[in-house]
């Protein structure tokens, strides 16, 4: 769930949303502060990338599914193989406790 609203900034891309790929941002002198962060899935749960984010400031957060992960990139998909189509979508909560 978030709230309806209306957010401008600049975009940051911060590859899995994991500590060590925000650390890596910030060694490239690269804030997230006031920024919307693009994030793919994987590698930790959804709500960790979301607070991870909004604990250094971001004031959004957009999740997809990179297709060499998790998708047709990555082989055969369903019902011929276990990946995701290129129309399939992910849904699920962020929320963290």
């Amino acid at each position: 769930y978030s709230p309806s609203g209306d957010v401008t900034s600049r975009y940051v891309y911060a590859n899995y949303g994991r500590p060590s790929d925000f650390e890596l941002l910030a060694a490239h002198g690269v804030t997230v502060d006031g920024a919307i962060v693009i994030m793919r899935y994987g590698h930790c749960f959804r709500g960790l990338k979301v607070m991870n984010a909004q604990n250094l400031g971001a004031l959004g957060a957009i999740l997809y599914s990179d297709p060499a992960d998790d998708g047709y990139g990555a082989g055969q998909v369903y019902p011929d193989g276990p990946w995701r189509s290129a129309s399939s979508v992910q849904r699920g909560s962020v929320q963290f406790l």
